[in-house]
């Protein structure tokens, strides 16, 4: 395969905006960006008018999608999970797992080792991500199964990231619980990100876990500790600190708008990261669904744990994400990009990721005027188009 340039109106790097260019690609790899009048003649050429390109869009916090649920175990859910998020923009993402018995863990572990080392004709599956099993067993565990909620545990944990193929690339644990900084600075020490999600941290406890290793607040305000003007607990602890990156649930549901924009202006675009947090019933009818062996209701779009009313996920898409701040809220659309694209990339440690730059893997979104998805690129194939 030779190379071919994709033209768009507007390309979002995204830290910066260029009009009227071409990049080109040759393989799976961004090889430069051109001036659309630069074109050689006899080059294969993709466009569409009035579009915007931008990076392809990185899910590291995705329980399921479309009827597929990461913690079933079930490698046919994986295989749909990536052909079904192309419509969506998303190119790489974190299949995300929910609390669960140590045995239902290692047989996730072991099917993902499958089909990474297989391979998927859609979205990349970048590794696995463990929601819990080490988070807290108060209000703050929210659609987690407080049944298989504990301590952290090294020896447990080692046997996962073996069958797993270390292929676990994400850890979310509660950093006040016994043993959790050591366990912080085990897995730091292997490359894996740790996040600190439904917590009933303190200010202090949130400190200790950031100093050991911490780098992501797993989908800030939700399944943690309450802000209070007394004990700012690890809401606080993120306020204060310029290192840490803060997930967001930006379905306008999790989160109250003005808390999303209070979140931006004060701590800018760079470190905030937008995620769905989807679950099985996304893109699909309201009713009965489960999440990690929980029954949920999905009612007008929005999904609770049926016993407890507790919100249980979502059902937000990303590129709906990214609408909803641009339109609701005013952010500049190359800054909507970034908190999808480049910024996950960056917290993940993945350094070719995320962004339309020569050498970068070619992950590419067109987008129409909408903000749409028209073309969905990974790895240099359209794999999702609408024309």
């Amino acid at each position: 395969m030779g190379q071919i340039a994709l033209k768009a109106d507007r390309v979002l790097t995204p830290t910066k905006e260029l009009t009227d260019v071409a990049i080109i690609v040759e393989k799976d790899i961004i090889k430069k960006i051109i001036p659309s009048n630069e074109i050689p003649q006899n080059m294969d050429v993709l466009y569409h008018p009035n579009t915007i390109a931008a990076p392809g869009f990185i899910d590291i916090h995705i329980h399921g999608y479309h009827g597929c649920d990461s913690t079933s175990g079930k490698e046919s859910c994986f295989a749909q999970m990536s052909k079904s998020l192309l419509k969506h923009g998303v190119t790489s993402y974190l299949p995300t797992t929910v609390t669960q018995s140590q045995e239902v863990l290692l047989k996730i572990c072991n099917v993902l080792k499958s089909v990474i080392k297989r391979g998927v004709n859609g979205a990349e599956i970048l590794g696995l991500h463990l929601e819990g099993p080490y988070i807290g067993k108060g209000k703050e565990v929210g659609a987690q199964n407080v049944d298989f909620a504990r301590n952290p545990d090294i020896k447990e944990l080692m046997e996962l990231i073996e069958n797993s193929g270390n292929n676990i690339r994400r850890i979310t644990l509660a950093p006040e619980l016994p043993g959790a900084l050591e366990l912080i600075k085990y897995v730091k020490e292997k490359g894996i990100i740790v996040a600190a999600g439904h917590t009933n941290a303190t200010y202090k406890e949130a400190i200790l876990g950031f100093n050991a290793g911490v780098t992501i607040c797993n989908h800030l305000f939700n399944g943690m500790r309450p802000f209070h003007h007394r004990e700012p607990g690890i809401v606080g602890a993120y306020f204060v600190r310029d290192d840490l990156y803060a997930e967001m649930i930006a379905d306008m549901i999790h989160l109250h708008p003005e808390v999303i924009n209070a979140i931006i202006k004060m701590k800018g675009t760079e470190k905030i990261i937008l995620i769905t947090d989807a679950i099985a019933g996304t893109c699909l009818p309201d009713g009965e669904y489960e999440l990690g062996g929980l029954r949920t209701i999905i009612k007008d779009g929005i999904s609770r744990i049926e016993t407890t009313g507790r919100l249980a996920g979502s059902t937000l898409r990303m590129d709906v994400a990214i609408k909803n701040i641009v339109t609701n809220l005013g952010v500049d659309l190359k800054d909507a990009i970034r908190m999808a694209t480049s910024n996950p990339a960056e917290a993940m440690k993945l350094s070719n990721y995320g962004r339309l730059a020569p050498g970068c893997v070619a992950d590419i979104v067109v987008l129409d005027s909408n903000l749409d998805v028209l073309i969905t690129m990974c790895r240099g194939k359209v794999l999702y188009s609408t024309k």
